[in-house]
């Protein structure tokens, strides 16, 4: 990777998510309006958009259609044939599918702003010297994120990031509820400080001018690992370690190819993080050993566990299975299939994947069953291993990151703290702009 060039999308990219870190993670309307607004910036400012693959020009069209089906006035009649299960609390009169008509417009809103995330970085990651501009942002990110983590802990519930009054039953990470929301934000940017570390060693070992360039950035990279993975340790999340950990090995044949002989360098750079990493966390690790002991014990609220929420979402999906009740609404409808909660209002399925399910449908289904297929596309793995090692890197640690946010949200609902969803949205532009090098090295090779 060359050395770095900052444009204006590199420095408006960096605001965004720095200042959405910043501002107590991008979860209070005014910073939720400021991202759009600087989100729109960019996309005037993109000139030449990228070439958007056709899994996710259908999944696009697809979910826009299915919002404006939920949005627009309907008959009660039509409505009654879509929604069999909801035909006991219909409106007499034209009203909407959606049940929650303010929530699935919020909701398209920030796909709209995520889609335009994810333009920007495939537009940055195009590059040669985009694609480690886009890396070093997240990897900052990640470093004042872990910081900033570590540092509220000490102020207890206290003041959400040191900064302003915490306000209920929250967490020391404050706006990301609990911290598996916070150690999912981890687990989008430690990957990024991984790609600048193996790049920067693979360089260092070359030799060259750039030779001493290489090797301040491999420290820096190392650091902001090691300070990331203690983060994600003493946020004591057992999903956010479990995840990462299992991504990590699934994706480990991207980053090289397996020989028979130990390569003893990475061995001590592993070593020597590992050693920063448990002199950062010793003091948590009995606590993080008695959480995975009970690990099978999967709680939900008020006694209920997650596969009572689960079948209760289900359910609540069973009403009406092809375009549900408007996404963003699940708070309001889940009420008449949810399982004994006591006082607690049960807002959020504890699964991401399904609660777009039971708001979007089958269509939702579809919509995002085309748009992980059109990333995978992009990771496949026999073509990354064919390319060259700078941007195999970046596509192994982009698959690092989806992977591990994948799995994570199966049994949490984190890509519902704004922060995260920008996170994810760089990454999924950063694997098609990268991607775009194992196309331009094909058609070299034809030639």
């Amino acid at each position: 990777m060359r050395t770095l060039m900052w444009t204006r999308h590199h420095v408006l990219l960096g605001v965004l998510l720095l200042g959405n870190t910043i501002a107590f993670a991008g979860v209070d309307p005014v910073t939720r309006l400021a991202t759009a607004v600087l989100v729109l910036v960019m996309m005037v400012d993109l000139r030449t958009p990228p070439a958007v693959p056709a899994l996710h020009r259908g999944a696009v069209w697809m979910l826009g259609g299915l919002v404006v089906v939920q949005l627009v006035p309907l008959p009660a009649a039509v409505r009654g044939l879509l929604q069999p299960g909801y035909a006991h609390v219909l409106a007499s009169e034209w009203g909407t599918i959606s049940l929650a008509p303010w929530a699935t417009a919020e909701v398209a809103a920030s796909v709209v702003v995520m889609f335009g995330i994810a333009l920007v970085a495939a537009r940055m990651a195009i590059t040669r010297i985009g694609l480690p501009a886009l890396l070093v942002v997240l990897a900052t990110t990640g470093v004042v994120l872990s910081l900033l983590g570590m540092a509220g802990e000490s102020g207890a519930l206290e003041r959400v990031l040191l900064m302003r009054p915490n306000s209920g039953d929250a967490s020391p990470y404050g706006p990301f509820v609990n911290t598996n929301h916070f150690a999912q934000a981890v687990e989008l940017t430690v990957p990024a400080s991984v790609i600048l570390l193996a790049g920067a060693v693979r360089r260092a070992a070359e030799g060259g001018l750039g030779r001493q360039r290489s090797v301040v950035l491999g420290l820096s990279a190392g650091v902001a690992c090691a300070v990331g993975i203690a983060a994600l340790i003493r946020s004591e999340s057992r999903g956010g370690m479990l995840f990462l950990a299992v991504a990590a090995i699934t994706t480990l044949p991207l980053w090289r190819r397996f020989r028979r002989r130990w390569s003893w360098k990475w061995v001590a750079i592993v070593g020597v993080i590992l050693v920063v990493v448990l002199s950062l966390t010793s003091a948590r690790l009995a606590v993080v050993r008695d959480g995975f002991s009970d690990l099978l014990i999967v709680e939900g609220i008020e006694g209920n566990t997650r596969w009572d929420l689960w079948r209760g979402t289900l359910q609540s999906w069973q009403r009406s299975p092809l375009l549900r009740s408007g996404l963003g609404s699940y708070r309001h409808v889940i009420g008449m299939d949810k399982p004994a909660t006591g006082n607690q209002v049960l807002e959020k399925a504890h699964s991401d994947w399904l609660e777009w399910l039971a708001t979007g449908g089958l269509v939702g289904a579809a919509v995002l069953l085309l748009l992980i297929a059109g990333v995978a596309l992009q990771l496949e793995p026999r073509g990354v291993r064919q390319m060259r090692c700078e941007f195999r890197y970046a596509l192994a640690g982009a698959s690092l990151a989806l992977v591990a946010t994948v799995l994570h949200e199966a049994v949490g609902f984190g890509l519902q703290t704004p922060l995260n969803r920008y996170l994810l949205a760089a990454w999924v532009g950063h694997a098609r702009g990268a991607d775009r090098f194992r196309i331009r090295q094909d058609d070299e090779e034809r030639v």
